[in-house]
């Protein structure tokens, strides 16, 4: 649980992503203190400098500092965002074997360091490296998990706002399983107004031509491949979600998020010992309590196979433990 005297937020990372959380929750004042760690100290130096240059326009002062794997010992929140940087056209999954070599390390020194307070995968493939997390630091379950598809959530209302020209806050609903393309909507859990999505676009046919919730999905689904191929990488959108996370724990707000976390016997799943996303109640201890959403039997097709893209993945890296 994070203590009312402190709290010390730890980012690994100084490349786009890492860069864009640590400016959103300085931001949004998130923390007493966020401590920046790099692979390049004078690179974490200068992002630490020019982020307290903004501080006198901002609404709550954070000390920012750079800082070393020390520092993570008394961290509540460590958020790991380093990662190969991306190449056109290559998938999260074909970042892997590039993506072990730089977490692995960092996982061993925040482990060494002693820190025991929650640790938020970033990096991808997030499901894959959230598990080999887990695994290299003995951290309780509920103290580990990957940003997953709570961004796919954001980008699924965000496209249904953008759809109907409608507030995207006023949707409610997850999407789940990998945060890649096995991703898929429960469209059984998403509602929209007060009636399910399905119903208010069958209702609203003719306002809609050409809209599906099949097309809807792909859209959310390809949305993070779009972003990268117009501009080389994704960075706001992720840094926004690791934010309201870090929020979401600091401030002990009791949300449900679809995040990646250890999926082992719960409910209907049927899934043991694979990280994946489902919505899960979040507050200062962590990952708590699952949400049973009842998936349909086409549903639950899906979410297996969604495991099993990541079990296999998690496969290849198994013998870096």
């Amino acid at each position: 649980m994070v203590t009312s005297n402190r709290s010390r937020v730890v980012i690994v990372g100084t490349g786009s992503v890492g860069s864009a959380v640590a400016s959103a929750i300085v931001q949004q004042g998130l923390c007493n203190e966020l401590v920046i760690v790099g692979h390049h100290p004078n690179k974490a130096q200068g992002l630490a400098m020019d982020l307290a240059d903004g501080l006198e326009f901002l609404g709550r002062f954070v000390t920012i500092r750079a800082g070393g794997w020390e520092d993570c010992r008394h961290a509540d929140v460590v958020i790991i965002a380093a990662g190969p940087k991306p190449k056109p056209g290559e998938t999260r999954m074909q970042e892997l074997d590039a993506a072990i070599d730089i977490v692995d390390p960092i996982l061993r020194r925040v482990r060494d360091s002693g820190f025991d307070g929650i640790l938020i995968m970033v990096s991808n493939p997030v499901d894959v490296l959230g598990w080999f997390a887990w695994k290299r630091t003995g951290l309780p379950r509920a103290q580990v998990f990957g940003s997953g598809a709570a961004l796919d959530t954001a980008r699924l209302k965000t496209i249904i706002g953008e759809t109907t020209r409608l507030d995207p806050r006023l949707v409610s609903g997850y999407v789940i399983g990998e945060h890649g393309d096995s991703q898929f909507v429960p469209w059984s859990t998403v509602s929209f107004i007060g009636k399910s999505f399905a119903q208010y676009l069958a209702d609203n046919r003719s306002c809609y031509p050409g809209v599906t919730l099949a097309g809807i999905e792909e859209s959310t689904r390809r949305r993070g491949l779009d972003i990268k191929g117009l501009r080389g990488g994704t960075s706001y959108g992720i840094a926004a979600t690791v934010a309201g996370l870090v929020r979401t724990i600091l401030w002990n707000e009791r949300s449900v998020v679809s995040v990646s976390t250890l999926i082992d016997g719960e409910y209907e799943y049927g899934e043991h010992d694979v990280f994946l996303s489902l919505p899960v109640a979040l507050d200062g201890s962590g990952v708590g309590d699952f949400v049973d959403l009842h998936l349909s039997d086409e549903e639950l097709v899906k979410f297996h196979a969604s495991a099993e893209v990541v079990r296999r993945h998690c496969s290849l890296i198994a013998d870096r433990l």
